[in-house]
């Protein structure tokens, strides 16, 4: 290896943070203790000085800005450098602890470490070294309920003498959780191992897993105003007359969407409207009668269904969807 790394001392610092090889903030210490392991041969002072010169790009050309000074003697990688916001799974033990994230309200944080209660070192360390502050986190809880009752992010981060304290904020409140059960159920998680094997405390989850898990907890907690909102435009939509002619006169089959945690589909009145009045209270999946009637009018409560998911390319057409009862909703989507 050259003398200072392949890339120079202030890359080769970048690339252990990176790695998860050197905890923010960075200090003399650390990257003494990084070289030594790598086999960098730059002198002490060189190490020094590399922080506070790669933070100030004044004193030579040489010196690429690659830090920021967050404290004496403390440094962290400026943004550019980093990657991508990454994801995990937190579990939440709380019949050790007087609080639940379920419990706490949004905006609310809590510190963990890499160190348990009993002063031994967590399982999985590479996921305390590498998360980062903007880091994305579900929290997994056990007690009570064994479910994501929560979504976090990660806010602050900083080590004392090698224990690494990760502070994650409550940033979303969901009134129905998601159970274990169910995520191992879900044919679109059989391949997430924190899933299916999460002994330990801190997990990274891919990209698609992450959003996977947040579009379920979403799909459980519709807004009953955005409910509402909807049947109200559906019973106009059942007293139109003009209610097929306003379907073939579309301009587009596929719906509008509307950004909220995820992304959502503007479902078509007339669509779920034809399509209930098609179904006369009885399940299109089950052939048994709707369970219960509206409290609002009495009229048989059904939902309505896309065969293929809107998600996934799916129209927003009659042809496309069936009015089905709650259970039947549900294993549509989770059996």
């Amino acid at each position: 290896m050259a003398k200072h790394g392949d890339s120079g001392l202030g890359y080769e610092i970048v690339k252990g943070v990176m790695e998860g090889e050197i905890a923010e903030p960075i200090t003399f210490d650390k990257v003494k203790r990084y070289c030594k392991i790598k086999g960098i041969q730059a002198s002490e002072n060189h190490m020094r000085v590399i922080l506070s010169n790669a933070s100030k790009n004044t004193h030579s050309p040489t010196y690429k800005k690659y830090f920021e000074r967050v404290g004496k003697g403390e440094y962290v990688v400026l943004p550019e450098y980093r990657n991508q916001i990454r994801y995990y799974w937190l579990n939440v033990d709380a019949t050790r602890y007087d609080w639940a994230f379920s419990a706490i309200k949004i905006g609310k944080s809590q510190t963990y470490s890499n160190f348990n209660s009993d002063g031994n070192k967590r399982k999985n360390p590479r996921c305390f070294n590498e998360i980062q502050v903007g880091d994305l986190v579900v929290a997994y809880e056990t007690g009570e309920v064994r479910a994501i009752t929560t979504l976090c992010k990660v806010v602050d981060k900083y080590e004392e003498d090698d224990e690494i304290f990760v502070e994650f904020q409550k940033i979303s409140d969901y009134e129905n959780v998601l159970e274990l059960d169910i995520l191992r159920d879900s044919k679109q998680l059989e391949d997430c191992q924190a899933v299916h094997f999460h002994r330990g405390t801190l997990f990274e989850l891919e990209k698609v897993h992450y959003e996977i898990i947040v579009q379920m907890l979403e799909e459980i907690n519709a807004t009953i105003d955005s409910e509402e909102e909807l049947y109200y435009a559906v019973k106009q939509a059942m007293r139109d007359d003009k209610r097929k002619a306003r379907l073939e006169s579309r301009n587009s089959s596929y719906p509008d969407t509307y950004e909220v945690t995820t992304k959502a589909f503007k479902r078509d009145p007339y669509v779920i409207a034809e399509v209930l009045i098609r179904a006369k209270g009885i399940c299109e999946r089950c052939g048994k009668e709707a369970p219960f009637k509206r409290a609002s009018d009495g009229s048989p409560y059904l939902e309505v269904h896309h065969k293929k998911f809107l998600a996934d390319g799916g129209e927003d057409t009659v042809h496309n969807a069936i009015a089905v009862c709650p259970n039947c909703h549900r294993e549509l989507h989770f059996g």
